[in-house]
């Protein structure tokens, strides 16, 4: 990579006022956040620890400017801050300082701070001193560079953070840890349908890869709730180091602490999104077998790709066949072709094969779902769109288009620092085809974020993650083949650079991270015994509907009720937002004939029509909760999982709606 060895002799320089400047910068919001939250809290306004906790920020505000004012522009003032690594005292120094420094944050955030202080700006400070700490460790174990020792103690946060939150909802809780969590295990029993269930039923109209991937599990006899949470775990962080193992090795062999920082650094850089784990199969499948140089390879590779795509997701459809142009744009120089037509027919034909290719996944897996109600699988297409999701809103604080510039500045930055005064390093027809897919994909990935159901988060846009980190990563690699002369060197030490990168991939891991799950087991097992007698005694008289909780079939903790596949609350939901009125009439149907002897459902709040999500709170209120309590009534309600069974009354009797 570029200029990775040796460091030039300004690194310490850049590390260090990079350093400094931003712990000035999270001093000063710490201050403003921690005064504000006090002085609303008058009662711990003028506690002592407080006003320590205020003065040590000060202290690194007005320490920070005074070192940035000496040292200027002096290399050999910076130089003071190296210390020499030596004997085994100082490897064992490191290795506390590294150990020691991660559980200090977990007591600063959940018992220093707790709920008096808001843990967003003094938590960062924390974590900023403490990543220090921790770089001064590795530092010491491996001899390496501040900035790379920085770059790889934020990788190791970032990690274990982004861990941590993926493995939080491995547990045997036998509900739902969501409104929806369980449910996609449910989904995922059904390609075995016929093992687990005893009769063959339709697959899930939405995600089928997902659901084949999450199958595996029922492979095997004795698949419990917790070995499922597990699996999923597992695929999230398997498929997503995967991925970058598969683009680090298309790069040119490099020192293992550039591929370390590049591939961590990819990893998070996915989890922003999330990138969800069975589309990143298909990134995958590109990555290990695109070859501009091989024509019929890079086309197999594409085809298979693209099936993939089109069991998987509309809106990915294409991305296959941008990711395997994008590859070609980047390591096939124009000059090799010289002219327009011999340089875009490869790429073209690319394209259209691709594109029939996802349609042709489509029409295969519609085919093996054995789901009659075909419209179910165009849903997508007939969803309101909120577009005051792009900005601050309940559903998402940070709004959509805040957070993809929050995202992508940092690569941003480092690709205008790269080609500073180089952009005729390749062929203008070379940047107008990644300038052009890059803003498909953004400007996609923004529309679907507008659909109702979606903008609270940026898996929608993750098409657009994944090229940004791909293209980010071929130039700081310096494997984008050149029209003219050979980019020069970066100009400053590129682990540097990454510890740059770094920053808002981990911050965001870490602030996903919350306190374990803990729950009641004794209060659990009871609800789980109240509920399953209940449910048992009236499936004596007839069909037994879980619109909820429907995963206590699946792994048997509710045995000998069979299993009925209409309504499912996912399924239930998105057909209420796509507005299909054939598959609701059908439900109202259902309710108004008393189909069901009992239903199994969380408790029905008509009056959540605000807050977050508030649009599909109000959708399902209108066109399910609504006629539902209309024609069922609650007899079993469990408070602790906020679970109910209903059974139909003997007098149709609508509840009534609060006009607030």
């Amino acid at each position: 990579m570029i200029n990775a060895d040796p460091i030039l002799k300004s690194s310490s320089r850049q590390f260090w006022q990079g350093f400094i400047l931003l712990s000035i910068a999270i001093s000063a919001a710490a201050i403003y956040q921690t005064e504000q939250q006090t002085q609303a809290l008058l009662k711990i306004r003028f506690r002592y620890k407080w006003v320590l906790v205020l003065a040590v920020f000060a202290i690194n505000l007005g320490a920070g400017l005074y070192l940035l004012l000496r040292g200027k522009q002096q290399d050999a003032f910076w130089q003071k801050f190296e210390f020499p690594v030596m004997g085994i005292l100082w490897k064992i120094a490191g290795t506390i300082l590294l150990v020691a420094s991660m559980p200090l944050l977990w007591y600063a955030k959940y018992s220093f701070f707790g709920k008096a202080v808001p843990s967003l700006f003094p938590l960062l400070w924390i974590w900023w001193w403490l990543t220090l700490a921790q770089a001064a460790g590795i530092k010491a174990l491996t001899r390496s560079s501040w900035p790379m020792s920085f770059g790889l103690a934020l990788l190791f946060g970032g990690i274990v953070f982004q861990s941590y939150f993926v493995l939080q909802p491995v547990t045997d809780y036998p509900f739902s840890l969501g409104w929806s969590e369980a449910s996609r295990f449910y989904y995922g029993s059904l390609p075995l349908s016929r093992s687990v269930y005893g009769v063959q039923e339709p697959l899930s109209v939405w995600h089928g890869t997902r659901y084949f991937l999450l199958s595996i599990p029922f492979f095997f006899s004795g698949s419990s709730l917790w070995s499922a949470r597990l699996w999923q775990a597992f695929l999230w962080i398997s498929i997503s180091g995967l991925t970058s193992f598969f683009l680090i090795r298309r790069l040119r062999s490099e020192p293992l602490g550039m591929k370390i920082l590049a591939g961590g650094w990819f990893a998070l850089f996915l989890f922003q999104g999330a990138v969800y784990y069975h589309l990143l199969i298909c990134v995958i499948i590109i990555l290990a077998g695109v070859s501009p140089r091989n024509s019929v390879r890079t086309l197999i590779t594409i085809v298979i790709a693209s099936l993939w795509a089109g069991m998987s997701r509309v809106n990915w459809f294409p991305v296959p066949a941008m990711l395997a142009v994008t590859i070609y744009l980047l390591e096939e120089p124009f000059s090799k072709n010289n002219t327009i037509w011999r340089y875009i027919r490869v790429p073209l034909v690319w394209g259209i094969v691709g594109i029939a290719s996802a349609f042709a996944g489509q029409l295969f897996y519609i085919g093996l779902s054995g789901n009659q109600d075909l419209s179910a699988f165009g849903s997508s297409f007939s969803s309101a769109l909120l577009w005051y999701r792009w900005w601050p809103s309940d559903t998402n604080p940070l709004g959509v288009i805040p957070a993809v510039v929050l995202i992508s500045i940092p690569p941003i930055m480092i690709f205008l620092q790269i080609l500073r005064g180089h952009w005729d390093f390749i062929h203008p027809l070379r940047w107008i085809g990644i300038s052009a897919m890059l803003i498909v994909l953004l400007g996609g990935g923004l529309v679907v974020s507008t659909k109702i159901g979606g903008g609270g988060d940026l898996h929608n846009m993750d098409a657009y993650i994944v090229l940004m980190g791909l293209i980010i990563l071929y130039f700081m690699s310096g494997h984008v083949e050149s029209d003219t002369a050979p980019l020069p060197p970066l100009k400053m030490d590129l682990s540097f650079a990454f510890s740059f990168l770094l920053i808002i991939p981990v911050v965001l891991s870490l602030s996903r991270v919350t306190p374990p799950i803990r729950y009641d087991q004794r209060q659990a097992a009871d609800d789980l015994l109240a509920l399953r007698k209940t449910v048992q005694s009236y499936g004596q008289d007839g069909e037994v509907l879980f619109i909820y909780e429907r995963h206590l079939l699946t792994f048997g903790m509710i045995p000998g009720i069979p299993l009925v596949p209409e309504y499912e609350v996912v399924s239930l939901m998105e057909m209420a937002i796509s507005g299909n009125q054939p598959y609701l009439d059908r439900f109202h149907s259902d309710l108004e004939k008393h189909r069901f002897a009992a239903i199994v459902a969380r408790k029905q709040n008509l009056d959540a029509n605000t807050g977050d999500f508030a649009e599909e709170s109000s959708v399902w209120n209108q066109l399910v909760a609504y006629p539902f309590l209309c024609e069922y009534e609650p007899i079993l309600t469990l408070n602790s999982s906020n679970i109910q069974v209903f059974i139909p009354r003997d007098i149709p009797e609508c509840p009534a709606v609060s006009s607030k």
